[in-house]
């Protein structure tokens, strides 16, 4: 029997990392935090020892800001799509252009939405389960959810109250930018797509809110009066901190 561990370290405009784990691999699904906040988190849950490998889903600071200290100190692995790799100057990262199998575990990238080079949500398969890590993106493609349909864990970014961005303290320019097509998701975006997306047994998590333009309140009541609203089921549902992370979630695979 394998168990796989899922945890967001921190969640938000100011970092973003996740980790998933079982009992030999440990992957880290963005490094936009220092490398000892992550091995304090490592360390917290027992996590030492475990071959670590990373994935970059695009170049900004908050996703990539600590993958040269995970590389180069914690010995890493590194996957990203080749021009994200370029844009972080790290020469020697392993490009994933599709899919990559470590260990048990099976990651795709998928291509979004969003004021990168090439940046992309994640789908890891283990065993019979699925979870879906998307983050940073303006729009919610059909292929996407089509990707992602079922995914027992998901992971899902939930940025903005519309009505708080466009009252709030942000330029014109760059609230034009949050609300664009490679922009960011609000609430109401979030929560179509995960009606879409979910099965009852679905753990989602909703990510990267901003600490400007949104609550945890709100982004937890808009989404969950969306789906209750269509009675769309789910087996927990909660918001990610950019100080606290999420939960701590497992999945028995015997």
């Amino acid at each position: 029997m394998h168990l796989l561990g899922f945890n967001i370290v921190s969640s938000g405009s100011k970092g973003n990392s996740t980790i998933l784990w079982d009992d030999s691999d440990l992957l880290v699904f963005d490094m936009g935090i220092s490398l000892s906040r992550l091995q304090g988190r490592m360390s917290l849950l027992g996590l030492r020892g475990l071959q670590v490998s990373a994935f970059i889903s695009h170049e900004h600071s908050d996703h990539s800001s600590g993958i040269r200290a995970l590389h180069r100190r914690a010995r890493a692995d590194v996957y990203t799509r080749p021009r994200t790799a370029e844009a972080i100057g790290l020469d020697d990262a392993f490009p994933i252009r599709d899919t990559v199998v470590i260990g048990n575990f099976e990651v795709k990238a998928i291509s979004v939405s969003h004021d990168a080079v090439d940046p992309v949500a994640f789908r890891v398969r283990y065993g019979r389960y699925r979870i879906g890590i998307v983050s940073d993106l303006g729009r919610v493609d059909r292929y996407l959810i089509d990707e992602l349909r079922g995914c027992d864990i998901l992971a899902f970014e939930s940025n903005h109250d519309v009505e708080m961005l466009r009252t709030g303290p942000y330029s014109p320019p760059l609230k034009a930018r949050i609300l664009s097509d490679h922009g960011h998701l609000s609430n109401e975006q979030a929560a179509e797509a995960i009606a879409r997306i979910v099965k009852p047994e679905t753990h989602v998590v909703l990510t990267h809110l901003s600490q400007e333009n949104n609550r945890p309140d709100i982004a937890y009541s808009t989404v969950s009066q969306y789906l209750a609203n269509r009675d769309v089921r789910y087996a927990s549902l909660e918001c990610a901190s950019q100080d606290r992370g999420s939960s701590v979630l497992t999945l028995d695979e015997s």
